[in-house]
């Protein structure tokens, strides 16, 4: 069938990366498998050999009746959008090729839910790279903040256009997440942290305008950090000690 544009989808044919992201899902035959994306059943055919029950959402209605022909009750398909599909309450290992236009959403959704135990996604290299970005680098900003509030992130490996049908215009890469929510991990942090990188190249203090001014640069001083600085030069620990001040 003709990958459809509108999916965003480009089908994974590596099964060597299929062999290594099925490995890092490392789950715990009491542990549901959640696949996100199962496109043509790549990855899905590996990971219905587990002793663990399976579900996919997949939400192309043709490739749901495709995978559910093939695969029978092993596993649940579920024709869905995965960007507002209820999650499992039971503990879960979220894995899947994600769609490049829906990835960040998909991703912010399951890690700051309470049920995951591991989530490993493919994803544009460029928003992998946001994931483990540290303060100055180029990529850091919100998404970074966010995923580290509630888990922590390392790249397992990058793949070329060469490795999926149509092929994409960019690089990509598998991240594996595992979970580490912080105590201050709540919506005034993110509130805080999202206002703070509103506009990236302006002074925090600039950015941060529904704060008195005067009372942010005190508190800035009061915990050594450069009243001058932007958001990008601070760690996720600088803006939980900023908000203590707050």
């Amino acid at each position: 069938m003709a990958p459809k544009k509108k999916w965003g989808q480009n089908f994974l044919r590596n099964r060597g990366a299929v062999a290594r992201i099925v490995e890092a899902v490392e789950a715990p035959p009491d542990e549901l498998i959640l696949e996100i994306g199962p496109g043509e059943g790549v990855l899905t055919e590996e990971l219905a050999k587990l002793p663990n029950d399976v579900e996919a959402i997949e939400i192309d209605p043709e490739l749901a009746a495709q995978l559910r022909a093939r695969f029978g009750e092993r596993v649940a398909i579920r024709n869905e959008d995965a960007t507002d599909a209820p999650l499992p309450a039971r503990p879960y290992r979220a894995v899947g090729n994600l769609p490049y236009n829906v990835g960040t959403p998909i991703l912010r959704r399951v890690i700051a839910g309470g049920s995951w135990r591991r989530a490993v996604f493919m994803l544009q290299k460029e928003v992998a790279d946001r994931l483990v970005a540290k303060p100055r680098d180029e990529p850091y900003g919100y998404l970074t903040l966010y995923t580290q509030l509630f888990a922590r992130a390392r790249i397992l490996m990058t793949l070329d256009p060469g490795s999926f049908h149509p092929r994409p215009k960019v690089r990509s890469a598998v991240v594996v997440l595992d979970p580490d929510r912080k105590p201050f991990a709540n919506e005034a942090m993110l509130e805080l942290i999202s206002a703070a990188f509103r506009m990236r190249r302006k002074k925090l203090v600039n950015n941060l305008t529904t704060y008195d001014r005067a009372q942010l640069i005190q508190a800035m001083e009061r915990l050594e950090l450069n009243p001058d600085a932007r958001a990008e030069e601070l760690s996720l620990d600088d803006f939980a000690r900023l908000a203590g001040q707050m």
